[in-house]
């Protein structure tokens, strides 16, 4: 069982706010978009998720105290039981049964109590959105189709931000695998996919494309007439004696940067110098010069 007062660096009894500063601290050095420990941050996430809730971390606590425990020996034992916990927890009851769902059931008095050891929460369901770069240009909404384990069929409404990285990872509370009644349902994690499009590829917060020119305006510099993923129309100038895989940069017309305001990576245009086949004929004339 992961430790998240561990994960974030506090002691089991820290504030809300001390718990929030050192979720902000971590984030600021591990966010994704920030060029930081991705796993490491989902990490962060997690725990700071669970802790700023008192519920959550009601639960989280007890779980902890006595959820950890392993009864030695034997097959076919509940993961959570311990004798010696339990013959101190439940000290003066009888009748002790566990039913399918995971719940202990002692009588005492003619009356029953109910201990649950189960799950604290349904599944997390993971599933991947695709996207273009053209969509991710710009701020977009999409709606992801998606299925229960039930078989049920539920839909999402994403929101999305221009300049979205590929890899980052959108999280719905509450709209996850709900199997297991009377506990938390799980949340929903959708993870992007950007896709080159276009003829553009993405690296980082810059684009690259190729275009190809003859030889002819290769060697006597030439105007080139880009469509842009934003459907506008750039000019691009290749000058005299262009040569093969020549890099030209367009700055600012590349993607937006994420949570940023006008601020846009580079456009590369790769130049391609077409060479003409020629005849025998003509490769004579051109030795004869």
């Amino acid at each position: 069982m992961k430790d998240y007062y561990k994960v974030l660096g506090v002691g089991e009894t820290a504030t809300n706010e001390q718990i929030k500063k050192a979720f902000k601290d971590i984030a600021k050095k591990e966010h994704p978009d920030r060029g930081g420990n991705k796993d490491r941050f989902q990490e962060a996430s997690e725990a700071h998720d669970t802790l700023k809730n008192s519920q959550k971390r009601h639960d989280y606590d007890t779980q902890r105290k006595f959820g950890g425990a392993t009864r030695q020996g034997g097959q076919g034992q509940h993961p959570f039981f311990n004798e010696d916990i339990f013959s101190d927890f439940f000290s003066g009851f009888s009748g002790g049964d566990m039913d399918f769902n995971g719940r202990f059931n002692f009588t005492k008095d003619g009356r029953t109590r109910t201990f649950r050891s189960g799950p604290k929460a349904n599944r997390n369901i993971q599933v991947r959105m695709a996207i273009s770069i053209k969509e991710a240009m710009m701020n977009n909404e999409k709606t992801i189709n998606y299925k229960l384990p039930s078989g049920r069929e539920e839909f999402a409404t994403v929101k999305i931000p221009a300049g979205v990285q590929h890899g980052v990872t959108f999280k719905f509370n509450g709209m996850g695998d709900d199997s297991v009644r009377n506990v938390p349902r799980g949340d929903l994690m959708v993870q992007m996919s950007v896709l080159d499009s276009d003829g553009y590829t993405r690296k980082g917060n810059d684009l690259y494309t190729d275009k190809t020119i003859d030889c002819f305006q290769a060697i006597r510099g030439h105007e080139i007439k880009l469509k842009t993923l934003e459907d506008s129309v750039i000019t691009v100038k290749a000058p005299a004696g262009t040569q093969h895989g020549t890099l030209l940069s367009v700055k600012g017309r590349g993607m937006p940067v994420h949570r940023t305001l006008n601020i846009r990576g580079n456009l590369y245009v790769k130049l391609l110098v077409l060479i003409p086949q020629l005849s025998a004929q003509d490769l004579k004339k051109i030795k004869d010069l």
